[in-house]
């Protein structure tokens, strides 16, 4: 969803009709504001900067699938529902009330008298076209709509109505994600694929909106006017990110005191977060992990027990040490966090436990690799950014020490180029991801195990665009998978998914590496509390100032 995860930058670390958001005719509407508040004798603005290691590919809901849209994205728009705090339970949003009239059928009330940052009315035209547009466009995000039949307004009673092919016990939680965006027709209409770009509009009915935009700088957002619930609360008047890459670099900001928040402390990094004074860190469990994803549609792992022989050379109690740090927790059989336990915790940890690890077993390995297809040893490439470089050359080096035949070579990517390769639109002559293996990671959907499952693992998601970097394919896993979204009991959805899991354990298409918690340093001056879902429904209008 999805989603280039923080468990991937983790090592890294946006009147007329066309007004209210767009990067140029805002920043008369950010001077306007300034003006007043000035005439007004205001010099006590509250500006919250934030530090993050890659700015978003545009604003427009469309990308919102990575954590430099998620930490921008939600303060500019808003989304039907929202999750609450501790990440299982959904509350109101742009829809105050809603239903579930059958195991087909979801009635959301749609709150009136909302506005744009542009000042004009949401209208239940806006709200059919926004969903319309996932379904019918192919976002990243639109496999979330997979089950959706169609949508239908009532412009009198402003419901939104939506209608299923099927039951599907997840569907009440995608409302609470970037797909049910709401965008204003007519501006996106208008200008096509030149929205939410640096030369087009933004326009939302979130809290903020956009003032200005500096490509691989900073991005400046305002309180927007017509914010449904009222702009006054706004402790913060002004938001600012400034786009710092390097990873040391972010720390030494806020060391200096040049940011108030930044996330993903890496281990690397932290001595210099935990030495910045009026600062504090938080952490919390969250829905992210790191993993290593083999390639199941090209040699040599298109052999089950080829990709058994490597995952035997990897020390995951090692690597999370080094590599993950104080805010990491190496991984048992299972890829996905423990956060996404919650729907039966006993069973699923115990299940993780039991289940065959492949943690480093040299004698093993020979054993994996004599039975496989390349006895006599294969070469395979390990595609990572920079950012995740030093993980990638302590597996080259544990297989190295294993004194196998197989060579691990290492192919740097930019990080421009790892969105494209890593969702599948980057292929080679006969249509398959180019690369063998993958340094990788993700964050869940919601807290409930297809939130993995489903998008890592899942046939249906081996498409261009789809998250399946495993390009893994098991008509027994996904059997088990489909069945479970026919079902409201949650026991007998665990089972059949605890099924499906041992499949994928056996077929080994993924190197558990480590599960982190999520973290994040924030200035003294300011309070804030973030949960596990904070992917979703981040927003500077949650940030206080302390009194």
């Amino acid at each position: 969803m999805k989603k280039l995860l923080s468990a991937v930058v983790l090592s890294t670390m946006f009147g007329t009709l066309l007004t209210g958001c767009s990067s140029a005719s805002t920043e008369t509407t950010a001077s306007t504001a300034s003006t007043a508040a000035e005439d007004k004798g205001d010099d006590s603005e509250v500006t919250f900067t934030i530090g993050f290691g890659q700015e978003p590919p545009s604003m427009d809901p469309q990308d919102f699938n990575t954590t430099a849209c998620t930490l921008i994205g939600y303060d500019c728009y808003d989304t039907l529902l929202n999750f609450s705090l501790e990440g299982s339970e959904l509350e109101p949003c742009l829809a105050e009330s809603w239903e579930q009239i059958d195991e087909t059928t979801y009635v959301y009330n749609i709150k009136k008298g909302v506005k744009f940052s542009d000042g004009n009315e949401m209208t239940m035209e806006d709200v059919l076209y926004s969903m319309e547009r996932v379904k019918n466009d192919g976002y990243s995000m639109s496999y979330l709509f997979d089950s959706v039949d169609h949508f239908e307004v009532d412009e009198e009673a402003y419901t939104l109505t939506v209608y299923l092919t099927q039951a599907d016990a997840t569907w009440k939680y995608v409302p609470a994600t970037s797909p049910c965006t709401i965008v204003e027709k007519a501006v996106v209409e208008a200008e096509g694929d030149n929205y939410g770009t640096l030369s087009g509009s933004c326009v939302g009915t979130g809290p903020y909106m956009l003032s200005s935009w500096d490509s691989g700088t900073e991005i400046v957002l305002v309180k927007n006017p017509y914010y449904w619930n009222d702009p006054e609360s706004l402790d913060v008047d002004k938001v600012v990110y400034e786009v710092i890459e390097d990873a040391t670099s972010r720390a030494l900001a806020a060391q200096s005191g040049q940011i108030d928040y930044a996330r993903s402390l890496s281990s690397e990094t932290l001595p210099t977060y935990e030495s910045a004074s009026g600062m504090s860190i938080t952490s919390y469990s969250g829905t992210n992990a790191s993993y290593v994803a083999l390639n199941c549609s090209v040699a040599p792992f298109d052999d089950v027990n080829a990709r058994k022989a490597v995952a035997y050379c990897i020390d995951k109690e090692s690597y999370t040490a080094i590599i993950g740090g104080k805010y990491s927790q190496a991984k048992d059989a299972f890829f996905m966090p423990s956060s996404m336990y919650a729907i039966d915790t006993d069973a699923w940890t115990q299940a993780g436990a039991e289940a065959t690890d492949y943690n480093q077993d040299y004698a093993k390995a020979a054993e994996a690799l004599a039975a496989s297809k390349y006895a006599d040893g294969f070469e395979f490439t390990l595609y990572t950014t920079a950012a995740l470089k030093t993980g990638a050359e302590m597996i080259q080096s544990m297989i190295t020490e294993s004194g196998l035949p197989i060579t691990c070579k290492i192919v740097e990517i930019q990080s421009s180029e790892s969105f494209a390769i890593s969702y599948g639109y980057t292929v080679d002559e006969n249509g398959n991801r180019v690369y063998n293996a993958l340094m990788t990671g993700w964050i869940s959907d919601w807290l409930d195990p297809t939130g993995y499952l489903t998008n890592c693992l899942a046939g249906r998601s081996n498409y261009q665009g789809g998250a399946n970097k495993s390009a893994y394919s098991s008509s027994e896993f996904d059997s088990y998978l489909d069945e479970s979204y026919l079902l409201d009991d949650d026991a007998a959805r665990s089972e059949l998914m605890l099924k499906a899991m041992e499949v994928a354990v056996e077929d080994c298409p993924v190197i558990p590496l480590y599960e982190s918690l999520d973290t994040y340093i924030i200035s003294d001056r300011f309070e804030y509390e973030e949960g596990a879902n904070f992917f979703w429904n981040f927003t500077v209008a949650d940030v206080h100032v302390k009194e």
